[in-house]
């Protein structure tokens, strides 16, 4: 089987990650994945934000898929999320409004890579909560996030918050999983 090189690209992060979490600080976590639901994780794991953002931006370029959750089937922005906090055994939930849920609310000047950040949909009127992505960008610096983008089906991207105003006319929060990331 041939993989194009995104795909093994992908991969090869994947590999790396896997050694330094197998000998480090998640091993529990991928042996354990605990579910947030709308609360903290009682048990104290830290991943570093530094590598989901690693993980995330592996990812860059994945075409955007409805319903995707997988690196090889092509992502929608929950399925992209969930994928990549559960590489590190933190089961979210599957749907935009549901991850809106979890971890605890925090202002956006106080974000830092990744926290989750919230969108409502194209029709804020209908549906509220309707794209997630994740912060990449530090506490200080201009808001960045990646995320599965259906626009022109771009698929696995990163955008700056202050370029759009698309982006600044439907921020609902941002969310910090509290407690489970080093910084």
């Amino acid at each position: 089987m041939i993989f194009n090189s995104q795909v093994g690209k992908c991969l090869l992060i994947l590999l790396v990650l896997g050694v330094f979490t197998s000998s480090g600080f998640s091993q529990g976590a991928q042996k354990n994945p605990v579910s947030l639901g709308e609360q903290v994780l009682e048990e104290p794991q830290l991943i570093s934000s530094d590598s989901i953002v690693l993980l995330a931006q592996s990812l860059l370029g994945i075409p955007y898929v409805y319903g995707g959750a997988t690196p090889l089937a092509g992502f929608d922005c929950s399925g992209f999320v969930k994928y990549v906090y559960g590489y590190f055994g933190m089961d979210l939930p599957r749907t935009t409004s549901e991850i809106a849920g979890v971890g605890v609310e925090i202002p956006l000047d106080s974000c830092r890579q990744g926290d989750i950040i919230v969108f409502a949909g194209r029709n804020k009127e209908t549906r509220p909560i309707g794209h997630v992505g994740i912060i990449t960008s530090d506490l200080c610096e201009p808001v960045s996030f990646i995320h599965s983008a259906t626009s022109r089906n771009r698929g696995i991207v990163v955008s700056a918050f202050d370029k759009y105003d698309y982006y600044k006319n439907r921020l609902v929060k941002v969310v910090r999983l509290v407690d489970k990331l080093s910084y």
